[in-house]
């Protein structure tokens, strides 16, 4: 049974027994809850807390140097493991010293990781470039969750393909209801205002579910509810999922960003069988229109939010027949074990090489 170690950005042993206790979908944990199906062992490499090996992970970020690091403690923990098969990161941010050393032949065990985001943006991107490719070359795989990224990735050397992340098809409720609200619920990138905004002219009822730091008075008005939680507690998901029952669409207003974002929201939908109203954002792989499951709305187009609410507002049994739509999708494949059985499908073909 091969044995794998996984390195991820947050703890991945609490979320896992969320899962098993009904509070959560197995999405999150990016198939590990699988890996045993085809006889793979998991081994979670969690957060060593090393006084000695954070102090250097603090005085490094404080420098704001080109070369990214990734996570001296996990990285540390996977150095001293004995006898892995292979090394899994659901996150690219944790393993760039590892796909060093693996590049210049200093490690020995394969290592995948999925990439959510860009590989390189800001000033010094023309600095940080060739530790980029380095980096790509030490991936034995370097899998991606939109195609936009997965041909960047490839651009610098053919290590990619695209992932289908999906939901947990047993998780949400399979009874799809028609609600009257229109919901918007996300922690990052979402532009709450304008969606408030355009509720109001739409005349729409319309709920918002957001962080302390995405709120302001500005959301409030005769159309809107607002949610607000703690920046470090976002609503727990039985209580977010009987928000969206309520829901007669869900909606994802983003501000406009070269970079993958939204697509938690979107999984949530499709899970949930309701139809998506969303900013178009490039790295989102599932066209919502061309499948009939939502509509897009350009970056920045308020009057484009306006008559999308109206539209779900004025047409209940077509968001409805959308919806199910969205829930055929999961049904048929679209979901967290596909997803798993791919990510497997890449560790076969790495370690029969």
């Amino acid at each position: 049974m091969p044995r794998v170690l996984v390195v991820n950005n947050y703890p991945l042993a609490g979320v896992w027994q969320e899962i098993k206790n009904g509070q959560t979908p197995d999405q999150y944990i990016y198939g590990i809850n699988y890996f045993s199906e085809r006889n793979y062992q998991v081994e979670l490499i969690d957060f060593a807390h090393d006084p000695f090996l954070a102090t250097i992970q603090n005085t490094y970020s404080r420098l704001r140097l080109p070369l990214p690091i990734g996570d001296l403690e996990q990285q540390s923990r996977v150095l001293a493991s004995r006898d892995a098969d292979l090394i899994y990161a659901p996150c690219q941010t944790q393993t760039y010293m590892l796909s060093y050393m693996r590049a210049l032949g200093l490690l020995k065990t394969p290592l995948v990781c999925v990439a959510h985001q860009p590989l390189n943006r800001g000033l010094l991107a023309a600095v940080r470039e060739p530790f980029v490719r380095l980096t790509v070359h030490g991936y034995d795989a370097f899998p991606a969750l939109s195609e936009v990224l997965s041909k960047s990735i490839n651009k610098r050397g053919r290590k990619s393909e695209p992932l289908t992340w999906g939901p947990d098809s047993n998780f949400y409720p399979q009874n799809i209801t028609n609600g009257e609200t229109i919901v918007a619920a996300g922690r990052t990138g979402r532009d709450f205002k304008m969606f408030s905004r355009a509720a109001l002219r739409a005349n729409a009822s319309t709920h918002i579910v957001c962080l302390n730091s995405s709120y302001s008075e500005e959301l409030k008005n005769a159309s809107t509810e607002v949610t607000v939680r703690p920046d470090d507690k976002f609503l727990p998901y039985p209580e977010l999922v009987k928000i969206y029952a309520q829901a007669r669409a869900l909606a994802i207003p983003l501000y406009s960003a070269d970079h993958l974002n939204g697509l938690s929201s979107l999984v949530d939908a499709l899970g949930m069988g309701k139809p998506v109203v969303m900013t178009r954002n490039p790295y989102i792989d599932v066209d919502i229109e061309a499948l009939g499951v939502g509509r897009w709305v350009e970056p920045n187009d308020e009057d484009g939010w306006v008559e999308a609410i109206r539209f779900f507002k004025d047409n209940p049994e077509e968001a409805f027949q959308m919806g199910k739509r969205g829930r055929s999708l999961v049904d048929a494949g679209l979901n967290s074990r596909t997803f798993a059985n791919q990510v497997m499908d890449i560790f076969d073909r790495v370690l029969s090489k």
